[in-house]
């Protein structure tokens, strides 16, 4: 007669625990050998300058993509569902620029930590 629901639960993300265990036995590592963390800072900005750059550019350009093909979808949406999937990739590739335009403050953060200034 009645058919019982089974409610199911959310799982948490998996990998989220080892993650945040690898993050910290990675911090544990540099923090307790001072010859690494002491290392020329010269070259590890060099190379964090470098690779922001290269991020930045490739991201940005990925961005504008999609950026441009999510307006002309939206442009030429003729229903109102394909309209809505627009909405949502023009969001994203905004959240995606917010990201892009936090990693320079990111980085500019890490030489002020590695440079103790």
């Amino acid at each position: 007669m009645g058919t019982a629901h089974r409610t199911t639960r959310a799982r948490p993300a998996r990998w989220a625990p080892r993650a945040a265990a690898a993050g910290v036995g990675i911090a544990v590592l540099i923090l307790a050998t001072p010859g690494a963390a002491l290392a020329d800072t010269d070259d590890i900005i060099a190379v964090l300058d470098n690779l922001r750059l290269w991020v930045v550019g490739i991201a940005g350009t990925v961005v504008a993509v999609m950026l441009t093909i999510a307006g002309l979808r939206y442009l030429l949406a003729s229903e109102p569902g394909e309209a809505e999937k627009s909405k949502t990739a023009l969001r994203a590739a905004a959240l995606g620029f917010a990201i892009i335009l936090l990693a320079i403050p990111f980085v500019e953060i890490l030489k002020g930590i590695l440079t103790y200034e």
